[in-house]
């Protein structure tokens, strides 16, 4: 486990502070909502397409990765959309 991590430590890290800048940025637009659901999904697609070039590097990338990551992302926006309609904004 400890291997995994090392050798993938530089992913994690940029996978960290891009999330990091993805809250401060949605703390910062607070009275935004609108500007909110926008940087959410802009970080839902970063992330889709960072861990898809992170297998690419890697070379075990399959269309099973790549569906799943597409899949999973696409979650993420239907339920942030439906959560943002549902509180009307």
């Amino acid at each position: 486990m400890q291997e995994e991590f090392k050798k993938h430590v530089v992913y994690y890290l940029f996978l960290t502070i891009f999330f990091a800048l993805g809250i401060i940025l949605l703390s910062q637009f607070s009275y935004d909502k609108r500007m909110q659901g926008e940087i959410s999904v802009g970080i839902i697609v970063v992330y889709v397409f960072w861990a898809i070039a992170h297998h690419v590097v890697h070379h075990d990338v399959t269309a099973k990765i790549v569906i799943e990551y597409v899949l999973m992302g696409s979650l993420g926006i239907t339920l942030l959309l439906f959560l943002l309609r549902g509180f009307g904004l």
